[in-house]
């Protein structure tokens, strides 16, 4: 069982599902609406002491679902009073599993076979989600301990698991998160690029998201299981990616280290360390490397300056022939201009 967020409006409503096997694929059914407040089905009795309403319980049995007290505390946990949940946790933590885990005794090929139901977006969704990375390899080459948690869930329990963990991402991982989630790569393959997006093109990089999209939408292995879904219409699993993607900037912080790590060969690492050491450019000088007036520069947008950086970083790249001191000076002037326009909006 687990608990669905249903947005209605500006509204959320809140319903207890589960997932099951159809025959031919896993989809999932409604067993307990708790309407836009689960709250009102706990009751408390005083110190630590909490039941859940009978109607809850009563619809479940009605149903003939299998359950137990600690699958209704998962499901009503975030709606807890915050002196329980810590209660809770406490005993969680030291509380041998009640369930055993089917997965552990499976062998590499059994967990590998078992794997092979779940859908590349998703492998790579739960790989940045849990690693942080763009450059995640092939995903497809073996079994992976972290993918079992979306093994024998519907469309429907994967996205509502995978949408918990994507609560926890800090606003600069979010676009670069999609990006890696939708294997935008591809579509720079040539590239050396490929796994620094806030390098590339940036009307070539929205191009590739739209399309990637519009082919995930129309994707039948992924919408196993989900009724209805009309391909000529964004289905709400994917919509709040398009808001991702445009709403958010990639990253600074973190990404451009690990591109120079990957670029410079161990025999220039020291070209690498100097840059990341270096000290701020002075704004005048970093203006003119740009070929930016230092007049003008207020009136000159963010992405504009994105723009004459990209163009000038691969004239200078080493790998096109340039100089890594020129590069690395150009680098470090367009740091200090973004940090300028940051603290002068």
């Amino acid at each position: 069982m687990y608990l669905k967020r249903i947005c209605k409006g500006k509204h959320y409503s809140y319903v207890i599902r589960e997932s099951f096997w159809s025959g031919n694929c896993w989809t999932y059914r409604d067993l307990v609406n708790l309407g836009s407040d689960p709250t009102k089905y706990i009751h408390y009795v005083g110190g630590n002491g909490f039941y859940f309403d009978e109607y809850v319980e009563d619809s479940l049995e009605k149903l003939g679902v299998a359950y137990t007290s600690e699958d209704l505390e998962k499901i009503f946990f975030p709606f807890l009073r915050p002196d329980i949940q810590r209660i809770i946790d406490i005993f969680s933590h030291n509380k041998p599993a009640t369930k055993p885990n089917k997965w552990k005794k499976c062998s590499d090929e059994e967990l590998f076979e078992y794997q092979k139901d779940i859908h590349p977006f998703d492998k790579r969704r739960l790989h940045f989600l849990r690693c942080g990375r763009i450059d995640i390899g092939n995903l497809d080459t073996r079994a992976w301990k972290f993918l079992n948690i979306l093994l024998e869930k519907s469309r429907d329990e994967r996205e509502t698991i995978i949408e918990r963990m994507e609560n926890q991402l800090r606003p600069r991982e979010i676009r670069s998160y999609v990006y890696t989630a939708f294997n935008l790569q591809r579509y720079f393959s040539a590239s050396i690029l490929r796994n620094h997006p806030i390098a590339l093109d940036p009307e070539k990089v929205d191009n590739a998201f739209l399309d990637a999209i519009c082919k995930l939408n129309k994707d039948p292995n992924f919408f196993r299981g989900v009724p209805d879904h009309d391909p000529a219409s964004l289905h709400p699993y994917l919509r709040k990616y398009v808001v991702f993607f445009f709403d958010y900037e990639f990253g600074q912080a973190g990404t451009w280290d690990e591109f120079i790590k990957r670029i410079f060969g161990a025999q220039e690492q020291h070209a690498y360390r100097r840059m990341k050491y270096q000290k701020n450019v002075p704004i005048s000088k970093a203006c003119t490397l740009l070929g930016i007036q230092k007049e003008k520069l207020n009136n000159v947008s963010i992405k504009e300056i994105h723009k004459i950086y990209r163009k000038k970083a691969k004239e200078l790249h080493p790998d096109a022939g340039g100089n890594h001191e020129v590069f690395i000076e150009l680098t470090d002037a367009y740091k200090t201009i973004l940090k300028y326009k940051t603290f002068h909006r």
